[in-house]
C-alpha cells in the first residue's frame, strides 16, 4: 500500500501524473460541492446536483489559476529567483481568477439555474469577487502546497543521495590511501629480510601475498566478518615476527565468538601495523606487542599495547591512523569511543565499537 501511494505522488510515469491529477481535481470538486450544498436551507438530492454543478463550473477557473501557477509562474520565475516578478504574476493571476467568478455567475451558473427552473444568483459584483478570490485561494493553495511539498521531498532525497556519495567516495579515498602505505610499509620489511639472506623471506612473501588477496578481493564491501578482518591481524603479526624473531614478545588474547559478526574492512589492521613500524621496529633489545580483543554481545573492544624506546624520537602522525580516524567518524557516527595514550615506555591505543550501528552509504 505505502508503495502504491507513493509511486502515485512521486512517479513520473504518465499514468500516475494524471491518476494524481484526477484524484486532486476530484476531491477539489467533490468538497466544494459539499460545501455549495451545505450552504442552502434544505438539504434534499435536487440542492447536491446543484451545488456539484456549480462547483464543477467553477473548477476550471481554479484549474487554470493552479496551472499556471504551478507549471509558469513557480519554475520559470520563483524557482530562479525572480521572486519579485513572481511575486506581481501570482497576484495578478489571483485577482483575474477572482473577476471570472462574477462572470462565471452571470453567463454560466445563472442560465443554467434558469433552465432546471431554480431560484438565481443575484449576487453583487465585489460579493462575488470575494466569493471567487476564497476559492481561488482555498483550492489553489492546497494544489500548489502539495507541488511544494514535492519538490521540497525530491530536492531532500536528492541531497541525501549526493551525501551518500559523496560518504561512498571518501571512504572508497581513504581506503585507497590505506592500501598503498600499508603494502610500501609491509614490503620494506621483507627487503629488511632478503638483504639478511632470510630463509624466512619466501615465507613472508607468502603470507604478504595472502594479505594482498584480503585486501584486494575481499575489501570491497562496506562490511566483512570479524573472523576475516582478525586473521588479517594474525597473518600481519606472523609475518612481523618472521623479521624480528626471537627480539619479539607478543600476545594476543581473544575473548567471546567472533562467528556471526562483522565490521569495515582494514578498520584495525593500521593500529597493529602502527605498533610495529613506531614501537617493536624502534627497541633498542626486546621488543613487545600485546592486543587484547572482547566481544559481548554487539560491544567489541580492541585493546593493543605496545613498548616503546624512550631514546628514539618521537613518530610523527601517519597516515594511517589518520584514516581510520577518518573512517571511524564516517562508518561509526556516536557509537565507536577511541582513545589513544601514551607515556614513557607504553603506547596504548583502546577502540569500544558497536558492529551493529555501522553507517553503510546505500545508493
Amino acid at each position: 500500500m505505502d508503495e502504491f501511494f507513493t509511486r502515485l505522488v512521486l512517479s513520473d510515469d504518465r499514468r500516475a501524473r494524471v491518476g494524481r491529477h484526477v484524484l486532486f481535481w476530484a476531491t477539489a470538486w467533490t468538497f466544494q460541492g459539499l460545501i455549495y450544498g451545505f450552504l442552502y436551507p434544505e438539504l434534499n438530492a435536487k440542492t447536491f446536483v446543484i451545488s456539484f454543478s456549480e462547483a464543477l463550473m467553477y473548477l476550471p477557473m481554479h484549474m487554470t489559476l493552479a496551472y499556471s501557477l504551478n507549471y509558469i509562474v513557480l519554475p520559470k520565475l520563483i524557482f530562479r529567483g525572480k521572486y519579485w516578478p513572481g511575486f506581481l504574476a501570482v497576484i495578478g493571476l489571483i485577482v483575474i481568477t477572482a473577476f471570472l467568478a462574477p462572470l462565471t455567475l452571470y453567463y454560466i451558473i445563472n442560465p443554467f439555474r434558469k433552465l432546471i427552473g431554480s431560484e438565481t444568483k443575484w449576487h453583487s459584483i465585489f460579493f462575488s469577487f470575494m466569493g471567487g478570490l476564497r476559492g481561488a485561494l482555498t483550492v489553489t493553495g492546497f494544489f500548489v502546497a502539495i507541488k511544494l511539498i514535492k519538490q521540497w521531498y525530491l530536492k531532500k532525497s536528492e541531497n541525501e543521495l549526493l551525501e551518500k556519495e559523496k560518504l561512498r567516495a571518501e571512504l572508497e579515498l581513504l581506503k585507497g590511501q590505506l592500501h598503498p602505505h600499508f603494502m610500501f610499509n609491509t614490503l620494506n620489511s621483507i627487503y629488511s629480510m632478503a638483504l639478511r639472506n632470510s630463509t624466512q623471506t619466501a615465507d613472508a612473501i607468502h603470507k604478504l601475498s595472502n594479505l594482498m588477496r584480503y585486501m584486494i578481493t575481499e575489501c570491497n564491501t562496506p562490511a566483512i566478518s570479524l573472523e576475516q578482518e582478525i586473521q588479517a591481524i594474525k597473518t600481519y603479526i606472523e609475518l612481523e615476527k618472521s623479521r624480528l624473531g626471537d627480539r619479539l614478545d607478543h600476545t594476543l588474547n581473544i575473548q567471546g565468538q567472533l562467528a556471526g559478526y562483522r565490521i569495515a574492512p582494514l578498520l584495525l589492521l593500521p593500529f597493529v601495523e602502527n605498533s610495529f613500524k613506531h614501537g617493536a621496529y624502534m627497541a633498542e633489545d626486546q621488543a613487545w606487542v600485546s592486543l587484547t580483543i572482547v566481544l559481548k554481545d554487539d560491544q567489541f573492544v580492541f585493546k593493543l599495547i605496545n613498548g616503546k624506546n624512550t631514546q628514539a624520537k618521537p613518530p610523527t602522525s601517519g597516515i594511517g591512523l589518520a584514516n581510520v580516524k577518518k573512517r571511524l567518524n564516517l562508518l561509526y557516527p556516536q557509537s565507536h569511543d577511541l582513545r589513544i595514550s601514551e607515556d614513557e615506555e607504553t603506547f596504548v591505543v583502546s577502540l569500544t565499537l558497536m558492529l551493529d550501528k555501522i553507517t553503510v552509504p546505500t545508493a
